[in-house]
């Protein structure tokens, strides 16, 4: 059966709010505000610039109406209406200032004459197409040139002068949007110094991942913003006083433990020395007494015969507590040795599953505490497999190299009665021994069906300062 490591996957939060870039924000806001602010202040000016020519052609109306009445008071035949010689004259000090057109007609509407007074440079398009669309042609002033006495001869429209209100609006909007600049510049000036700031932000990031992964000895770096360099010793502070609680725990894990396999150690010894000696003598006897009254006694034979068997039995019954007490030759002939009776008593036990052990490196040098941990997760799992399913293989996998110690126990079985992941002592035990040396342990589902069993250890557990002896 093929085996990968497995290690615990770390589970993502994600916030409900969507997350925010700080720079990019700061950078995106100030500059839509500038924008705003010069698309705002265009708009104001153009307003603006629209009521000015409306209110201004009613103010210039008159004037233009007297100066053209004047223009065009010449002597003249009282039945001759014509406005020959009218070329606009008497505006030219006045209209420059003004800035409008004056169209003239005779009374057959037909056009005399009409110029334009001010600022005769091109303006955008653009600007002198949206003033157009403002005022539209219900700005102008219509008036009527007449001559002595009392005679009309023409009329007269005036309209503002689009280009040279243009030129003047352009003026202005160049005014706003070299403000819109500065504040994109100011924007910029802004954004690289709080760039620089924020830099560490991905060696934070990268600290955080570290420490995700399980390095307590990874430190934030210390940037030069405050409010950032404080975080981080803070946050250094607490990753300190969790490294210290939980080496606390591991040392006391560690601990209980040796407790426990040392307790063990004594029960079996206990049992191997008193009961194991009294169950030798009692058959000793039984065996005495079955020669004995095998002729003398026939009646008693059987008897006898039959505490010999329980006597043998009880034999059985306290080698198999033993060897779950204190496994035989683990001490004497390392764990490789040790693996293969454990999987070689499993196969006379269950000859319908096929067992396999595939040890890649030099396992026997192993601290002890290690090396029993290793034994007894080997030990539950093959216990734990045979019970709770009908695997038709189990493969025992154990690898060590300069990453560490890495066993795995897989097994094609499925549970009798419901999903059992996860539950129970053993497993509780399993784990309590792999995260006492400081490793990750994981029982997890296969495909198609069966379970994993993959304990991690690191390569500090590997070494004998790294470990406990027990």
């Amino acid at each position: 059966m093929e085996m990968h490591d497995s290690g615990p996957a770390g589970a993502v939060d994600e916030g409900r709010e969507r997350s925010v870039d700080l720079k990019r924000t700061l950078l995106l806001r100030v500059s839509l505000f500038a924008v705003a602010i010069g698309l705002v202040a265009s708009a104001v000016v153009l307003q603006r610039a629209e009521a000015r020519m409306r209110a201004h052609i009613e103010r210039a109306g008159g004037a233009v109406e007297r100066l053209l009445a004047s223009e065009a008071a010449q002597p003249r035949d009282v039945f001759r209406r014509s406005l020959d010689g009218l070329d606009l004259s008497s505006l030219d000090g006045i209209g420059p200032l003004l800035g409008i057109c004056v169209a003239v007609e005779d009374i057959y509407k037909r056009p005399a004459v009409r110029r334009c007074f001010g600022d005769g440079a091109e303006a955008p398009a653009l600007l002198r197409g949206l003033l157009a669309a403002l005022t539209g042609p219900d700005i102008a002033f219509r008036g009527v040139i007449g001559q002595y006495p009392g005679v009309k001869v023409g009329e007269f429209v005036v309209t503002p002068n689009l280009d040279s209100e243009a030129n003047a609006v352009w003026d202005q909007i160049r005014t706003v949007l070299g403000m819109t600049v500065g504040i994109l510049v100011l924007n910029l000036l802004v954004y690289l110094p709080v760039r620089r700031a924020l830099g560490p932000a991905q060696e934070i990031l990268a600290v955080l991942g570290r420490l995700q992964a399980g390095d307590l000895a990874a430190r934030m770096p210390r940037p030069r913003l405050v409010e950032l360099r404080l975080i981080a010793s803070g946050f250094d502070h607490l990753v300190a006083r969790l490294q210290q609680t939980l080496a606390g725990q591991r040392q006391l894990a560690l601990r209980l433990l040796t407790v426990r396999e040392e307790e063990r150690r004594h029960l079996a010894r206990e049992l191997h020395d008193e009961f194991g000696q009294c169950l030798a003598s009692i058959g000793a006897e039984a065996a005495y007494v079955s020669a004995a009254v095998e002729h003398a006694r026939p009646d008693l034979l059987p008897a006898a015969q039959a505490i010999a068997s329980v006597t043998g039995h009880m034999m059985e019954s306290l080698q198999g507590i033993l060897h779950q007490l204190r496994p035989v030759g683990l001490e004497e002939f390392g764990l490789h040795a040790a693996l293969e009776q454990l999987l070689a008593g499993w196969r006379r036990r269950r000859p319908d599953c096929a067992f396999t052990l595939d040890i890649d490196g030099t396992v026997d040098d192993l601290p002890d505490g290690l090396t029993v941990s290793l034994y007894r997760i080997a030990q539950e799992s093959l216990t734990n497999a045979l019970r709770h399913g009908e695997p038709e293989t189990v493969a025992v996998r154990l690898q060590r190299d300069a990453a560490g110690c890495r066993l795995w126990v897989a097994d094609d079985g499925a549970p009798r009665h419901g999903d059992t992941t996860g539950s129970g002592l053993g497993v509780l035990g399993m784990h309590e021994r792999v995260e006492a040396l400081g490793g990750c342990f994981a029982l997890e589902p296969v495909t198609p069906r069966g379970m994993r069993v993959s304990a991690i250890f690191p390569p500090d557990a590997c070494h004998e300062e790294g470990a406990v002896h027990v």
